[in-house]
């Protein structure tokens, strides 16, 4: 997948929200120190880029509605990062940097379940 996929399909993916792009950024920050390249990781930023997130009904599960609550966040001016998640202890440490960083509606996208992390 290259990078400009990354909202058109979250599969394997960590996607959330924050209330500005200074937390984002910093989130990426750890993100690339704990080992994911930083052209993996995709921050949009928003009402600009709300139309790159992909909302059809073309997913397994709620996966089209998840993507739809992260446009509607762009829509209303925040910022989403999308990160990949490749196994279950990248995914909880990804969790803890994120969270650490202010970020909400934090959801894994696996290949079969969609889980809203706390």
């Amino acid at each position: 997948m290259n990078d400009q996929d990354v909202m058109e399909d979250p599969t394997n993916r960590i996607v959330a929200v924050f209330a500005n792009k200074d937390f984002a950024d910093a989130a990426r920050n750890d993100l690339s120190d704990y080992g994911i390249e930083e052209r993996q990781i995709r921050i949009l930023e928003g009402k600009s880029e709300a139309d790159e997130v992909d909302t059809s009904a073309k997913w397994f599960a709620d996966t089209d509605e998840e993507m739809e609550q992260f446009q509607q966040q762009l829509l209303a001016g925040n910022t989403v990062i999308s990160v990949p998640a490749k196994d279950k202890a990248s995914r909880e440490e990804i969790h803890e940097i994120l969270k650490r960083h202010q970020a909400y509606r934090v959801t894994h996208f696996g290949r079969w379940v969609t889980e809203l992390m706390r």
